[in-house]
């Protein structure tokens, strides 16, 4: 509902508008009481004091026996949006609910940043987010998972170039942590968007701006994805590696174009994030043409093509989320600025 309210001056330098009566009675605000004011983009933006007392409380019902994966991605997905407690009911008919309460505890322990058990009965268990976002800000946040990822990208080509499974392994392992990071990035910029000061103690200027940095979180989270897929394959590398050598120098580049396009984010640089993009698309022609002549086309043998067609597939997604992430950070910099200099 859109209201006009008159302003009127009081006194030599005060002005004052008057607060709907329905909104006052909804929230509770009495006289005397105060209200916070935020400026944003031109606006003010009036809450009660109540606001930070609100806790957003979500359920999940199990009514059939279905998969505990089922379960587990709607759980995020209320994590994603914000919740702060959340409680899982099952239907008593449902068999072995031990064995699945205790699965789900432990996965959403290992994946979700902050969860911890309050509640639990025989078959119910409560679940709340003890995770202060202020205490670890967007940038930061987005560092540490630039650095995980950074690092199993690194470590995946290696391992690929040495035939080294210890360290195909590790990168592995090391997945969980990049989706504890992602899940807790795009719960941040949930509530931003639901708070606007919380939008602005995470130092993000608008709604536009925190789109994109979802994008360049879930860019992040899928490199990683495919930098696993890339050490799964190595267990099935033949030990006769004819395109190992050149795959590995791909492997050099595309580590140095990620890198570029997360440091034109941190300097929000036009003209890093131009060099990305074109960087980008070099290397995928790279990658495009390696594959056609080298792989399909080339003589080697069969189970080395269906080797090297799948690692390439993950080598060329890797790039283009990467320039992904410079055209992000284009964005980024158009939102917070009107006027956009191209020399």
């Amino acid at each position: 509902m859109v209201e006009r309210r008159k302003v009127q001056k009081t006194g030599s330098s005060s002005y004052i508008v008057t607060l709907p009566k329905d909104w006052i009675d909804t929230v509770g605000v009495k006289p005397g009481d105060y209200v916070l004011v935020y400026e944003h983009e031109g606006k003010l933006i009036i809450m009660p004091p109540k606001v930070e007392e609100m806790s957003r409380i979500g359920e999940i019902r199990v009514l059939e026996p279905v998969d505990n994966n089922e379960i587990f991605r709607v759980l995020v997905a209320m994590y994603l949006a914000g919740y702060d407690t959340i409680k899982i009911s099952f239907n008593q008919k449902i068999k072995d609910l031990a064995k699945r309460i205790s699965e789900l505890k432990n996965k959403a322990r290992i994946k979700l940043a902050g969860l911890e058990v309050v509640d639990e009965s025989y078959n119910t268990i409560t679940m709340k987010i003890l995770l202060d976002l202020r205490e670890l800000p967007l940038i930061r946040a987005l560092r540490r998972l630039h650095l995980i990822v950074n690092n199993m990208l690194k470590d995946a080509i290696d391992a690929f170039y040495k035939k080294d499974l210890g360290l195909a392994e590790a990168v592995i392992q090391r997945d969980d942590e990049a989706d504890r990071f992602h899940f807790m990035i795009v719960r941040q910029l949930a509530l931003a968007l639901l708070d606007i000061r919380l939008m602005y103690e995470l130092k993000i200027s608008n709604p536009v701006e925190t789109i994109n940095y979802r994008i360049v979180a879930r860019n992040l989270e899928r490199i990683a994805d495919h930098t696993v897929n890339i050490a799964r394959r190595i267990y099935h590398r033949p030990d006769q590696c004819y395109l190992c050598d050149d795959t590995y120098k791909i492997g050099q580049h595309i580590v140095e174009l990620f890198n570029k396009a997360m440091d034109s984010l941190y300097k929000l640089s036009r003209r890093e994030a131009e060099e990305a993009i074109k960087k980008s698309r070099e290397v995928v022609n790279l990658i495009e043409e390696t594959l056609l002549n080298k792989i399909l086309l080339g003589n080697i043998p069969a189970n080395e093509k269906a080797f090297m067609t799948l690692i390439y597939d993950s080598l060329r997604r890797i790039t283009r989320y990467s320039g992904g992430i410079a055209e992000a950070t284009l964005n980024i910099r158009a939102s917070r600025n009107n006027i956009n200099e191209i020399k």
